[in-house]
């Protein structure tokens, strides 16, 4: 795996974070302007009520999956920087290797130090792929949560169009909150392609 391909997963993964961070917030912001239009009205409006604090509760899910996006970047950096390390090392050794008589202890030393570099390479190799697995994991359930926060949009929607007295405000929140919904399902789908194609580069499986 390419450092700079890694490089730029971090900067994606921070992208699409303050992309949902944003977005969420907004998400809550617009909730709570619905539930404030719910009380006003009392109970003709209980229904849509019910509605808002389910959208509220989602994004607080949404949030919390969302999480581990950066946590589990830093360790990808950490091992790849290992890997670029150990490369460096091993091209160094079998260079001086190269120069020295083949029987002398040096030459056979440096040999085997190869050896052991190669296996960590392989070992961290592997654990940067099992990283950035775990990443595709969690955008798969943030896009799983995505798809019940677009659901509750669109019970959002049904009820404000039944709601007679005040449908318009609601309509107008409902379409609101289902830009930020899309904002985030965008932000996510992009993410995942770029993880999936650093995946298919490196001639892996999801």
């Amino acid at each position: 795996m390419d450092i700079q391909r890694v490089m730029q997963i971090m900067d994606a993964s921070s992208r699409t974070r303050r992309t949902i961070d944003r977005s969420l917030h907004e998400i809550d912001r617009r909730a709570l302007n619905a539930m404030v239009l719910v009380k006003r009205h009392g109970n003709k409006l209980a229904s849509y009520g019910v509605v808002a604090q389910a959208f509220r509760e989602q994004a607080v899910r949404l949030k919390a999956a969302a999480a581990p996006l950066q946590q589990s970047v830093a360790p990808l950096v950490r091992v790849q920087l290992r890997v670029l390390q150990q490369a460096r090392f091993r091209e160094m050794f079998r260079r001086t290797a190269e120069m020295m008589q083949p029987d002398k202890p040096a030459r056979i030393f440096l040999s085997r130090s190869e050896g052991n570099r190669q296996s960590s390479m392989a070992a961290d190799e592997a654990e940067a792929v099992t990283i950035l697995r775990h990443l595709v994991e969690t955008v798969t359930r943030l896009q799983e949560g995505i798809t019940e926060q677009e659901y509750v949009v669109t019970n959002g929607r049904i009820e404000a169009a039944l709601s007679e007295q005040s449908g318009a405000p609601l309509m107008r929140v409902s379409h609101e909150m289902g830009l930020a919904v899309t904002k985030v399902r965008d932000a996510i789908w992009k993410y995942r392609a770029e993880l999936e194609e650093v995946l298919h580069e490196n001639n892996l499986d999801i």
